[in-house]
């Protein structure tokens, strides 16, 4: 049956290789989404090594506002990693797979997960899913003694989507995106929804200009047609060209300035970042994506080394690696990715 699948999709990249002709780097990243290796995840559900708290609610606005939280035994409080799914704002939920890849690798690590469910598009436009996950970390700063982690050491990691909400969540401040209160919320004694470290997986941050990345890039509009195929469907009957737009209920082409930075992580950064006021941020982005160009992680590192400098951001981009890679989760990479938070967290 392998056998089988390596002649089909043998077949289909000969004829991807005859539409593209000539265009080599179109090809070489339509020959590294077709062949990506995989990362298996254990089908057990069981773990030992701590509590687990599944579905537990953080606010009352949606059924839907739920995180599961996962705390290591231990002695001593620890850092914990707050997990964003991503799927395009119409798809997954906190038990995604690449959630799952993060959370099973580092609450055996010595890390506390919470990997946070946030209302979709089809449910609630913007800035619904930034308020939810806003509410969410504020949460569980309130309630870290209870659990058992560090509430002065946060890192917040998303990916796709959710590396969107990461950076916006990250680099907003306690007054922006804070309407949704967390279950035992008291306005008299605010609690923070400030991180001291921000993950950013192949994030998209400009809405409105992929497009024009793709083609700087030479990818043609077929090629970026089959990739979105996915999420065709979620936008179907809705009215929207694309995910964005649904997502803000408004047409990402026609935006004024004022929606642009209303909707923008960028924006957010310039506003209330500052060299002596930041979190850390890392980026990875893999150079075959093929569902969010690399670009827009190049312009997010350059913001932020002129914002911030160069000693809080790190960015790497991945040769050869297609959108939500399952490489970038392979104990290697994820081993360098606790290496860093060690550092950070020491």
């Amino acid at each position: 049956m392998k056998k089988k699948g390596f002649i089909i999709g043998g077949i289909c990249l000969d004829a991807i290789v005859g539409i593209l002709g000539y265009n080599h780097e179109a090809v070489r990243v339509v020959f590294h989404n077709v062949y990506s290796p995989s990362v298996k995840l254990d089908d057990s559900s069981k773990w030992n090594g701590g509590k687990a708290y599944e579905k537990l609610p953080y606010s009352e606005t949606s059924e839907n506002d739920y995180l599961d939280l996962y705390v290591p035994d231990s002695e001593e409080p620890m850092p914990l990693i707050i997990l964003v799914h991503g799927g395009g704002f119409v798809y997954n939920d906190s038990q995604s797979r690449q959630a799952q890849l993060m959370y099973r690798y580092f609450r055996d690590h010595g890390y506390a997960c919470a990997s946070v469910n946030y209302r979709l598009a089809q449910e609630a436009a913007f800035p619904a899913g930034v308020e939810d996950v806003k509410s969410a970390i504020r949460f569980l700063r309130a309630n870290a003694e209870k659990y058992g982690y560090d509430p002065e050491r946060f890192a917040i990691w998303g990916e796709s989507a959710g590396g969107y909400l990461s950076v916006i969540c990250g680099a907003s401040n306690d007054e922006e995106f804070n309407s949704v209160p967390f279950i035992g919320e008291d306005k008299n004694h605010p609690v923070s929804s400030e991180v001291q470290v921000i993950l950013d997986y192949y994030g998209c941050m400009e809405f409105g200009t992929m497009e024009d990345d793709y083609r700087e890039l030479r990818i043609p509009k077929i090629v970026r047609w089959a990739a979105s195929l996915w999420l065709q469907g979620a936008i179907k009957d809705t009215g929207y060209e694309d995910v964005e737009s649904y997502w803000m209920r408004k047409d990402v082409k026609t935006l004024t300035e004022d929606e642009k930075n209303n909707y923008s992580p960028l924006y957010y950064i310039e506003k209330n970042l500052t060299e002596k006021n930041s979190p850390d941020i890392l980026i990875w982005h893999g150079d075959a994506d093929l569902d969010v160009p690399y670009l827009q992680s190049e312009r997010l590192n350059a913001l932020l080394t002129r914002i911030v400098g160069t000693d809080k951001v790190e960015f790497k981009l991945f040769h050869n690696y297609k959108h939500a890679a399952d490489q970038l989760y392979s104990d290697e990479n994820l081993g360098i990715l606790k290496e860093y938070l060690d550092e950070k967290f020491a």
